[in-house]
C-alpha cells in the first residue's frame, strides 16, 4: 500500500523498553502509516518483540524490518531508514521513547497545512537516571519560517531553546533524499551534527507547542552519560570529532547570515568539552595534553570574518582570542572563565 508516513525506529538493546515504543506507533490515529525498523544486532531478545507484535498486532502488516549485518549504529541505522522508508514523510522515533496517540496525525496535517519541509512538535523529557520532578518540558511557541535562513537563523540564535535530537519532526522524505543530507557515522552527538545541517537547507518550517513525544533518559543509554571511575580518551575524541565536522561545515557556510550564531555555540561547546576534561583529567586515560586540549577550541573562521559580524562579535571575537592565546596562557584563562561560568 502506499503509505504516508514511515515511523523510522533503530532498535539496539531495548528490550525492556521497545514493546511499549512500538505500541505508542501502532496506535497512532494515523491510518497510513508504516513502522519500519532496524535491527542493528543487540541480541537482547528485542526484535523477537517486535517480531511477535509484526505477526499477533493488527496493523503488524505495516511492520516492517531491516536487517544490519553486524551492529553498525545509530547513524548508519538511520540512513537506512531514510533510504528505505516507504512514506511520503518520515518520522524518526527512539526505541525507548513514546509518542502520543495524535502525533503523526497532528504532524502530517500541518506539514501539507503549511507546505513545510519539516515540522517539530514539543516534547516532555523524563529522567530516569537522577529521579528528576517533575519531568522537563520543552515547548515551542507556535511559528511558520517560509523563507531561506530563517530557521537556521532562529534555531542557533536559540541554541537551549531549540532540539537537536532529530526524533518529534516530521520531514519531507521527497526533500530529504534531494538534499543528500545524512547522518555522520558517530558515536555521539549524530543527532545534533545532522539537526545542524538540516536547519542550514530548510526554507519552509514550522515549530508547535504540542508535547507529542517523552523522551525517556534511562540509565546507560548512549544518549545519557554516567557517573563512572574511569574515561576513555577515546570517547572524547568522538565528541570532539562530530563538533570539528560542524565547524568544516561553518568554512562553508561562512557567508550566510547566521553564521555568527552557528560559530559561537560551537565554540561554546568546545569551551564547555575543555572544561569537562579539565574537571575529570583525574578519570581520563590515557591522560589529554594541554596541547590537545587547546587544539579542541580552534576557531573554524579567519579574524577578518569574524571582525565583519553584525550579530555575536564580542562573544566571537572573545572566543576566537582565546584560541590563539599561547598554550601556557590558554590553560589559565579557561581554569578561571568555568569557574566564572560554575562548570569547574
Amino acid at each position: 500500500m502506499a503509505y504516508e508516513v514511515t515511523i523510522g525506529i533503530p532498535l539496539y538493546k531495548s528490550k525492556d523498553y521497545i514493546r511499549q515504543t512500538m505500541l505508542s506507533a501502532l496506535n497512532q490515529s494515523c491510518e497510513q502509516l508504516e513502522i519500519l525498523v532496524v535491527d542493528d544486532c543487540g541480541n537482547d531478545g528485542s526484535l523477537a518483540i517486535v517480531e511477535d507484535l509484526q505477526e499477533h498486532h493488527p496493523r503488524g502488516k505495516d511492520i516492517h524490518i531491516l536487517h544490519n549485518d553486524g551492529n553498525k549504529g545509530v547513524g548508519p541505522s538511520r540512513n537506512r531508514l531514510i533510504e528505505e522508508a516507504q512514506g511520503r514523510y518520515l518520522y524518526f522515533l527512539d526505541s525507548d521513547d513514546v509518542i502520543e496517540p495524535n502525533t503523526i496525525e497532528l504532524l502530517l496535517t500541518t506539514i501539507k497545512k503549511h507546505h513545510a519541509e519539516v515540522v517539530y512538535a514539543s516534547y516532555e523529557k523524563v529522567d530516569q537516571v537522577n529521579n528528576a520532578e517533575p519531568s522537563l518540558l520543552f515547548q515551542y511557541t507556535k511559528q511558520v519560517f517560509r523563507h531561506e535562513y530563517e530557521l537556521a537563523t532562529y534555531a542557533f540564535r536559540n541554541y537551549g531553546k531549540f532540539q537537536t535530537s532529530v526524533c518529534n519532526c516530521l520531514i519531507d522524505l521527497t526533500f530529504l533524499r534531494e538534499s543528500k543530507l545524512r547522518f555522520i557515522d558517530a558515536m555521539f552527538w549524530e543527532d545534533m551534527a545532522f539537526t545542524y545541517e538540516l536547519v542550514t537547507r530548510v526554507r519552509r518550517a514550522v515549530l508547535l507547542p504540542d508535547v507529542t513525544y517523552h523522551y525517556l533518559c534511562r540509565p546507560y543509554s548512549l544518549s545519557n552519560y554516567q557517573d563512572r571511575e574511569q574515561l576513555n580518551h577515546e570517547e572524547i575524541l568522538k565528541n570532539v570529532s562530530t563538533i570539528d565536522y560542524l565547524k568544516w561545515q561553518c568554512v562553508k557556510l561562512r557567508e550566510k547570515p547566521y553564521i555568527p550564531y552557528m560559530c559561537y555555540n560551537l565554540e561554546m561547546n568546545s569551551f564547555y568539552i575543555v572544561c569537562h576534561v579539565l574537571k575529570h583529567a583525574h578519570q581520563i586515560v590515557p591522560a589529554i595534553s594541554n596541547s590537545e586540549l587547546h587544539q579542541y577550541m580552534h576557531f573554524p573562521l579567519p579574524l577578518k570574518r569574524v571582525l565583519s559580524f553584525r550579530r555575536k562579535f564580542w562573544g566571537n571575537f572573545c572566543l576566537w582570542f582565546i584560541a590563539h592565546l599561547p598554550t601556557a596562557l590558554f590553560i589559565p584563562i579557561i581554569k578561571f572563565i568555568g569557574r566564572k561560568k560554575g562548570v569547574l
